[in-house]
């Protein structure tokens, strides 16, 4: 994280290119799923964080269609919904929702949730007006700087608890590019992929006034979790991490990304 001169990004984002039964009377092909919960149905819900989740995107985006084509092939039912993130946090702590999508790792969360394998990882990044003297190498190199954050939001840990820095709090992403791109705030940041989206599908006027810091603050996975007190919650998580790991292997994993114009990792 080393570096002193801040090259110019491009923000317009360039797309890269059932359940198995008897198969004979004496040959059986074994699910992918356990024998115990083969067919339990799953309750799957995440916030509005679009490209990875949204009601109105395909499949309710990247992160929803890749949990539900894992679970599925895990030999899982599923029924999704994207809803605020209080409801979320809320529901399951009283258990109305069995699998959390979209999430960063964080400690705090592991009182209610098991975390799965990431299923993609992405780059946390600062973004500030073209022109602009903000750089980033350290925490400390924010310090002169006001920065727009996302209520709620998590980013990286030792930056979440920075409370020694100048951060406005405001309710969406795009908020706070607009703050940026109008010289309200400094910087700001977010998931790359979060921060293009919401400028090529929300704002396209503001891709020619704010730019990438190329340092990312973090490269964070982006995880499923399973409330603790599911039944059989361990045996879930390693069906979904075993169904991960096949549709990486034989090609599917890449097309349900790809479909979504995002790189697969």
């Amino acid at each position: 994280m080393v570096g002193r001169f801040i090259t110019r990004l491009p923000l317009k984002f360039v797309p890269s290119a059932v359940f198995l039964t008897i198969a004979a009377a004496l040959a059986v092909i074994p699910p992918t799923g356990s024998d115990a919960i083969a067919g339990q149905k799953l309750t799957v819900v995440a916030d509005e964080w679009p490209p990875f989740s949204g009601e109105f995107l395909p499949n309710n985006g990247l992160s929803l269609d890749v949990i539900t084509a894992v679970l599925e092939r895990a030999g899982y039912s599923v029924d999704v919904a994207v809803i605020p993130w209080a409801r979320i946090m809320a529901g399951a702590r009283e258990g109305a929702y069995d699998v959390v999508g979209s999430l960063f790792f964080t400690d705090d969360m592991t009182e209610f949730v098991t975390y799965s394998e990431a299923y993609y990882t992405t780059d946390v990044k600062f973004v500030r007006k073209i022109g602009g003297a903000a750089t980033f190498a350290g925490l400390d190199d924010l310090l002169p700087y006001s920065i727009a954050v996302g209520d709620g939001f998590l980013y990286a840990e030792d930056f979440d608890g920075a409370d020694h820095l100048n951060k406005i709090t405001v309710t969406t992403t795009l908020q706070c590019v607009r703050m940026v791109a109008h010289g309200r705030a400094d910087l700001t940041l977010d998931s790359q992929e979060v921060v293009l989206h919401a400028l090529n599908h929300e704002d396209p006027s503001l891709g020619d006034l704010v730019e990438f810091l190329p340092n990312p603050l973090a490269s964070r996975g982006i995880h499923m979790a399973v409330r603790n007190d599911l039944p059989d919650r361990d045996t879930v998580i390693a069906d979904f991490n075993r169904a991960l790991s096949e549709m990486r292997s034989d090609g599917s994993y890449h097309a349900i990304v790809t479909r979504h114009h995002l790189l697969g990792n």
